[in-house]
């Protein structure tokens, strides 16, 4: 565990060096969309992380993209693998929702132990109500989905604007983890499940955790 926590700290540094301390929005998306990357997605923080961050780590630490299985594909890896994630600590949400359960899986089968690189900071939210319309004009207009939440009479969620970041946290999760953390509760392994994309096909379940009950030897720095 002593190698994964070397490199998860070498991780933690380069991203502090290589990352603004506040990400925009509209600059955020407006690099995605230079780079052709999920640019459209209204959920900006997570896209922009894992696309920034692995340039980052590679140019800086070097490594590759990680593995993939299935659809799935893990962000980076150098000796470990890694998965790369955002989560805001002002929301209300308690569990951070990590991957897709057989990948993660079958990725600790292969080699042993996956680590997770979690961007934790505070979001900041449109009360203006100018960022969806500056969103929907870059794309081109309201998409399919969109027209068909306004149909459904659905409020459309608050929009993110920005996120300050507190801390690049990094942990590990081994087989013997999984099990204990599904039996004490602090992991699941549930959601999405039984839930289906907007074609109708079905969503694949994902763990998510709750890092403060589980056992603090997970964190690695």
């Amino acid at each position: 565990m002593r190698n994964i926590q070397r490199e998860g700290q070498e991780i933690q540094s380069a991203l502090w060096d290589g990352l603004p301390p506040v990400w925009n929005g509209k600059d955020a998306i407006l690099e995605l969309k230079s780079a052709e990357y999920q640019w459209k997605q209204m959920e900006w923080i997570g896209w922009y992380f894992e696309w920034k961050a692995k340039r980052v780590l590679i140019g800086k630490l070097g490594g590759s993209d990680g593995p993939k299985y299935g659809n799935t594909r893990f962000d980076y890896r150098k000796e470990f693998v890694w998965d790369l994630k955002a989560h805001p600590g002002n929301s209300r949400t308690l569990f951070t929702i990590l991957n897709d359960v057989e990948a993660i899986d079958r990725s600790i089968r292969e080699f042993g132990t996956i680590g997770f690189i979690l961007a934790v900071g505070t979001v900041g939210y449109d009360e203006s109500g100018s960022f969806k319309p500056w969103h929907d004009g870059l794309k081109g207009g309201v998409s399919r989905y969109e027209e068909e939440r306004v149909l459904r009479g659905a409020k459309s969620r608050r929009r993110k604007i920005s996120f300050e970041v507190e801390n690049y946290l990094t942990f590990a999760l081994d087989r013997e983890d999984i099990v204990r953390g599904l039996s004490e509760g602090w992991l699941r392994d549930t959601f999405q499940k039984g839930m289906r994309n907007a074609d109708g096909s079905s969503r694949r379940a994902k763990y998510s955790i709750r890092l403060d009950r589980g056992p603090q030897e997970l964190i690695l720095v």
